[in-house]
């Protein structure tokens, strides 16, 4: 394993969540049937479909099942474009375009990376891993032009964590260390929970008066 690829896994199992880096004042508890709420449920449900047919993807490629890795890439796409289409009512069609763009990107280097894993292809790993990183730092801009409430250092942290549990995902199944893939599974849900929580947070505060 490259340096570059345990450095990933390392900050994926070791990543403070962000609200542990700033200590902005709390929002009041949302109610049943707030607006908050329901995107904050939305958004959880998004987020959490996008590491399932992730996983799908990487599980059938390492399995040589095309059938099954055609459909998780299709779900793949539709899944990044619900998540980019759900922030146009709050900052335009053309920010949820750029927003599917660089979706498409960290899509694109995650399933490279389990390509090239089936490959035997290290060198395609270490790019894999390089283009992760780069997406991660240019999501986290992007979502931080947008919203001051998302400082781009802890957006860089969390993306990036985000990619290590893929990666360390695909090198689970290459292995056929299906515990230790579960183990990843169950930190994975949890932490892409705490991003979407986070988003949402952010969402509630720059825009209070549509919450």
């Amino acid at each position: 394993m490259n340096i570059k690829t345990l450095a990933l896994i390392l900050l994926a199992f070791c990543v403070p969540p962000a609200w542990s880096q700033t200590s902005p004042a709390p929002a009041p508890a949302p109610t049943a049937d707030s607006a908050a709420l329901t995107t904050r449920l939305a958004l959880r449900d998004l987020w959490v479909e996008h590491i399932f047919w992730i996983r799908n993807y990487a599980l059938a490629n390492q399995a040589a099942d095309r059938q099954q890795a055609k459909v998780a890439t299709d779900q793949v796409v539709d899944n990044a474009t619900k998540i980019a289409n759900s922030i146009a009512p709050l900052y335009g069609q053309p920010a949820a375009d750029q927003l599917l763009k660089l979706l498409a990107g960290h899509w694109g280097a995650v399933k490279h990376y389990s390509d090239a894993t089936v490959a035997k292809d290290s060198k395609g790993k270490q790019a894999a891993v390089a283009e992760l990183t780069s997406n991660a730092k240019a999501i986290a801009a992007f979502l931080a032009r947008a919203n001051p409430n998302l400082p781009e250092a802890t957006l860089v942290n969390l993306l990036s964590a985000h990619g290590g549990h893929h990666v360390a995902q695909i090198d689970e199944f290459a292995a056929h260390d299906y515990v230790g893939e579960a183990r990843t599974w169950s930190m994975m849900r949890t932490h892409i929970l705490a991003l979407a929580d986070a988003l949402t947070a952010a969402l509630v505060k720059q825009f209070p008066d549509k919450f």
